[in-house]
């Protein structure tokens, strides 16, 4: 089980109240709860023990030093004087992983909370009477926290605008989460953030790397070192191996760890949809089983939100039939953990622009160089040699901006497409003054690639683990200049190089990847008139929040869905599930 938590902060002039009491007996009454008192402060953990930090501070998560190994066990007396001295900002130097870290002054009378960059484990906070509570999840601020959720419907607009950004609110009124990376300071119910890490530190020219060499050997020890201390704790999980570049690299890397892998390759009924021949030859070439699943789209409870419990509505529905398909394959193996390579676009940079072109024009001027830069990207997106180097010169001297912020909107209401066009805050969607175009964009995706772990569930019984988005691995790729990762028409080459012999080269140089879409497209076929009923019936429509005519009228249409249309109904979907299911009772 992943590691859960909840805190109590009590109001200065409530120190010992009945509410703190009553609060600590019930976490003590949880008989895998472990329960640390410090005056007005409350935390309690379930799961694996927390480090201690000094004698007021608690680390819940994983911990892992920065020369690799497994999770921290115990740190030195001047690693905690280091973390207690700087309020938790040393953490983010000196170590990484999903944990998240309550440091509190002596009384226990003000707090400290600092939550890992990059890291899974949630830091979510509201304030219940006179005292602020924190958790790792909503059932147990729910129980014994006092919470009571109900959906923020403007939030519920950003989201269903902004669903790859996730700002500091969520899409339940009164509830905040702690992004990672960000220090929260709490007195009473004074609660103030502070970013304590940003990838714009590492996108900086001072930070990029000098050769292609050097990136190279840099990412392949990143790779291997995060794959590996993740790991650690199990001995034996699954991989859900796509036959892509990033599946195949954390393969190839659990592999190499002190661990039993096994790995899953999920199958539909469309065989345009059909990567085994690649994850085979992965297999084969590191001699670990495979297993096929068939997703079953009969199998899929349209009603049912993959995101119940959680504070936005995060989880795809067709996930459903995944999630069935690699818990029976980690039943018949005997893993205790999934593993997948969620967010390796965004990491190693797949960009398709002149952006590269721009950032190489910027740092070197005029020379051979960009003219290789132009022709490898017009080489990648298909695009004349001509066209990348205007859209270069345009993003580099011309004041093309580095990336445009581009809302979806299509479905929506027209009279909230306003409303829902505002970016929710986030620091790292503001590009700081003199970064490069491309560095800009490659910022952009990592923030993108930063939502997929706010979608995991810590309540999980299986852990999934994204090895790819480790902090130190994500550090490295920032610090690759954006034209390095281009070669002959093949982007993410960086890590392709820095593998190369170790995976097959049909999979290491693959071009295409086939996507989810046709099951999609089956889901919306068979549950049709479901999905229909909860469009024309269901509480966004009900708001005006989504233009129900349209909606529907693509439903109805005879004719098979293509492109994005399809996608979209089932976002709308996922999210009016997920609405729903908080209307109903909830667990806790």
């Amino acid at each position: 089980m992943r590691a859960r938590y909840i805190a109590r902060l009590a109001g200065a002039a409530q120190g010992h109240d009945d509410a703190t009491e009553r609060f600590a007996q019930q976490l003590g009454a949880a008989s895998n709860a472990a329960v640390i008192r410090l005056g007005p402060l409350t935390i309690a953990t379930l799961g694996p023990p927390p480090l201690r930090c000094g004698p007021h501070g608690v680390i819940i998560g994983s911990l892992y030093r920065r020369d690799g190994g497994p999770a921290v066990a115990n740190l030195t007396d001047g690693e905690q004087q280091r973390i207690v001295a700087s309020r938790g900002a040393a953490l983010t130097d000196l170590f990484w992983g999903p944990y998240v870290a309550l440091l509190a002054n002596r009384d226990g009378t003000a707090l400290d909370v600092i939550r890992a960059p990059l890291g899974e484990l949630p830091c979510l906070h509201t304030i219940v009477g006179n005292a602020t509570i924190l958790a790792s999840d909503v059932d147990l601020l729910r129980n014994p926290g006092g919470y009571r959720p109900e959906v923020d419907w403007d939030q519920v607009i950003s989201h269903l605008a902004w669903r790859y950004v996730s700002g500091p609110r969520t899409c339940l009124i009164d509830l905040r989460e702690l992004q990672g990376g960000n220090r929260l300071a709490v007195d009473g119910t004074s609660r103030h953030m502070e970013e304590l890490w940003s990838p714009w530190r590492f996108a900086s020219a001072a930070q990029q790397f000098f050769s292609p060499g050097d990136a190279e050997a840099q990412l392949r020890q990143a790779v291997l070192d995060c794959i590996a201390s993740r790991a650690a704790p199990f001995e034996a999980g699954v991989v859900m191996l796509s036959g892509g570049l990033d599946s195949s690299l954390v393969a190839m890397g659990l592999k190499a760890a002190p661990i039993r892998p096994t790995a899953l390759n999920l199958v539909t009924q469309d065989p345009g949809g059909d990567e085994v021949r690649y994850a085979a030859q992965v297999c084969e070439s590191l001699g670990i089983p495979l297993t096929l699943g068939l997703r079953e789209v009969a199998r899929i409870d349209i009603h049912r939100s993959g995101a119940a419990g959680l504070p936005r509505p995060s989880v795809r529905g067709f996930l459903q039939e995944s999630n069935r398909l690699v818990a029976e394959a980690a039943a018949a193996h005997g893993a205790t953990a999934i593993f997948n390579g969620g967010g390796g676009d965004g990491i190693f940079c797949s960009l398709q622009s002149g952006a590269p072109v721009a950032d190489r024009l910027l740092a070197t001027g005029i020379g051979r160089g960009i003219f290789k830069t132009a022709f490898d990207m017009s080489e990648l997106a298909q695009a004349s040699i001509w066209s990348v180097l205007v859209d270069g010169i345009r993003r580099a001297w011309l004041g093309k901006p580095a990336y445009r912020q581009t809302p979806e909107l299509d479905l929506l209401s027209s009279h909230i497409r306003e409303q829902a066009a505002q970016l929710p805050g986030h620091p790292w969607m503001d590009i700081p003054p003199g970064m490069l175009p491309g560095k800009a964009m490659h910022v952009r995706m990592t923030t993108f690639a930063q939502s997929y772990v706010e979608g995991l569930d810590p309540r999980s019984t299986l852990p999934v683990i994204v090895p790819l988005l480790s902090q130190p691995l994500v550090e490295a790729c920032l610090r690759v200049p954006s034209w390095y990762w281009l070669e002959r028409g093949h982007n993410r080459m960086i890590a392709r190089r820095a593998f190369a012999g170790r995976l097959p080269e049909a999979v290491l140089l693959r071009r295409s990847k086939a996507a989810p879409n046709s099951f999609l497209a089956e889901i919306i076929d068979h549950h049709r008139q479901a999905i229909r009923a909860l469009i024309e019936e269901g509480e966004l429509g009900r708001r005006g929040l989504i233009d129900v005519p349209s909606t529907l009228a693509l439903i109805d249409q005879q004719n098979p869905l293509k492109g994005p249309a399809f996608e979209r109904i089932l976002e709308i979907i996922d999210v009016e599930v997920w609405a729903r299911s908080w209307a109903e009772p909830q667990a806790g």
